[in-house]
């Protein structure tokens, strides 16, 4: 009996050492779950005051740790909730594609957080999706005009938050044609928010990239606060059409041409603060096609020619805004993913 006892005893203290050490092994991240979100991925309400749910990804779903290519291909494209952390960084030699599923949690880990090569695009089922602490990394010789590493495209809800698109060198005057982020065609409802763009030649691509094909008028819904732009050329915040844009603390240095207003786009700008390249006249590539509105930025923008929009986000959804300069301050210290805990702009 006692030696029955004692190897119970000893499995037990075997089982709790080993359990202990799988924990110790795991790679801490930011589990902050929905905390910090703003913008169209939360409560949010349409033009005709319709109410639509927060993104919530993987919350309550199971924590996977993601140390390759194969698991992460494996877990992300399903639907089931899952929160998975990318424990060590994952690197292609050429461009490889991911599907995006839906009701996850993409997040790095505080120790290793970078996809390298790794494109990841939505399909018809994707949705509901948190991208949180990550680092996208891309050579410089994949450079087509679709090489874009998170290509939104279907789908509702989803937040982009504490994200570095890293960029690469490029020449002004070459003949790069890949941007860091594309969100259009019925991808709707998102917000971008304490994250990093640098070092490229074009930014991010928002709304259907067709001034002739109207079919998605009013999509998408994105809300960009809290961000950092910094060295693109042109793009940043990005080239918007057909949606509605909410852009409110961000700090944009650097650039040649940062607003570039297409067909339709209704645009609130606020309280950004724009650097470099702000004394040529780029802050605003205006094409007199589309609605916009800015609210105490820094300087002011005078070269509009789009008639002033009507649209205003506090109809959609209550928020705060800081001064420009605090905005310059903060996105500085603190956009981007992180190897300490993420802070959150309001």
């Amino acid at each position: 009996m006692r030696k029955i006892s004692f190897l119970l005893a000893l499995v037990f203290v075997l089982f709790t050492f080993s359990a202990s050490a799988m924990a110790l092994a795991a790679a801490d991240f930011p589990n902050t779950s929905t905390n910090g979100m703003i913008g169209f991925a939360g409560q949010a309400k349409s033009e005709n005051g319709t109410s639509k749910s927060a993104t919530t990804g993987g919350k309550n779903g199971q924590i996977i740790y993601i140390n390759n290519l194969n698991e992460l291909k494996n877990q992300l494209g399903d639907s089931t909730p899952k929160i998975l952390v990318i424990e060590k960084n994952i690197s292609a030699s050429s461009k490889t594609v991911v599907n995006i599923g839906s009701n996850k949690s993409l997040i790095g880990s505080y120790v290793q957080n970078k996809l390298v090569n790794i494109h990841l695009k939505t399909t018809a089922s994707s949705g509901n999706v948190i991208f949180q602490n990550l680092t996208f990394e891309h050579s410089a010789g994949i450079n087509g005009n679709d090489d874009i590493q998170l290509y939104l495209t279907a789908g509702t809800n989803y937040w982009i938050d504490h994200v570095t698109f890293a960029g690469h060198n490029y020449n002004a005057n070459g003949s790069d044609l890949d941007k860091l982020l594309y969100i259009g065609q019925s991808a709707d409802y998102v917000t971008i928010s304490n994250s990093k763009f640098v070092n490229h030649k074009y930014g991010l691509i928002l709304g259907y990239p067709d001034d002739s094909n109207k079919n998605y008028d009013g999509m998408p819904h994105i809300t960009i606060a809290n961000s950092y732009f910094e060295n693109l050329l042109v793009r940043g915040p990005g080239l918007m059409r057909y949606g509605y844009f909410h852009v409110k603390n961000n700090y944009i240095n650097n650039f040649q041409l940062a607003y570039t207003i297409a067909t339709n786009a209704r645009i609130y700008s606020e309280n950004n603060y724009f650097g470099k390249g702000s004394e040529k006249g780029g802050i605003l590539d205006d094409k007199a096609n589309g609605e916009f509105k800015d609210v105490g930025s820094f300087p002011a923008i005078t070269n509009q020619k789009s008639p002033v929009t009507r649209w205003n986000p506090s109809k959609n959804y209550s928020y705060q805004v800081q001064t420009p300069e605090y905005t310059k301050e903060f996105v500085t210290k603190y956009a981007g993913s992180s190897n300490t805990t993420l802070v959150f702009g309001k």
